[in-house]
C-alpha cells in the first residue's frame, strides 16, 4: 500500500497541471477582439513610442499613428483602447477598402 502513495501523488500532480493549463487557456480567450479589421503594434526604434497600424479585413492599411508612449498590449485597457481607435479609423475610411470581400466570408 505504501508503494501506491507516490503514484497517487504523481497522478494528482498531473491532473492539477492539466487543470491549470486548461484554466490558463480559457483566460486568454477572454481578451477583446475587434469586430472588423485588426491592428498591429510596433515599438519604435527610440523605445519611447509605439507605431500602431490599423488594417481593414481586406488587409488594406487604413491608417498609421504614433503613440507617444510604449503600449503594453497585454493589458486589457490597452486592447480596448486600440479596438476603439480601430473602429473610429474604419468609420473614417472613405476608400471602401474596409468592405468585406466575398472571398473573406466564411
Amino acid at each position: 500500500m505504501n508503494s501506491m502513495t507516490p503514484y497517487m501523488l504523481a497522478g494528482l500532480l498531473v491532473v492539477a497541471g492539466i487543470r491549470y493549463q486548461a484554466a490558463k487557456a480559457i483566460r486568454s480567450a477572454r481578451q477583446p477582439f475587434p469586430d472588423k479589421g485588426f491592428w498591429v503594434v510596433e515599438t519604435a526604434s527610440d523605445k519611447k513610442s509605439t507605431v500602431v497600424r490599423y488594417y481593414a479585413n481586406s488587409s488594406h492599411l487604413v491608417s498609421e499613428t504614433t503613440e507617444p508612449e510604449v503600449l503594453d498590449v497585454r493589458k486589457l485597457s490597452v486592447r480596448r483602447y486600440l479596438n476603439e481607435r480601430l473602429r473610429k479609423e474604419l468609420e473614417k475610411d472613405t476608400t471602401g477598402q474596409s468592405a468585406i470581400k466575398l472571398y473573406e466570408i466564411n
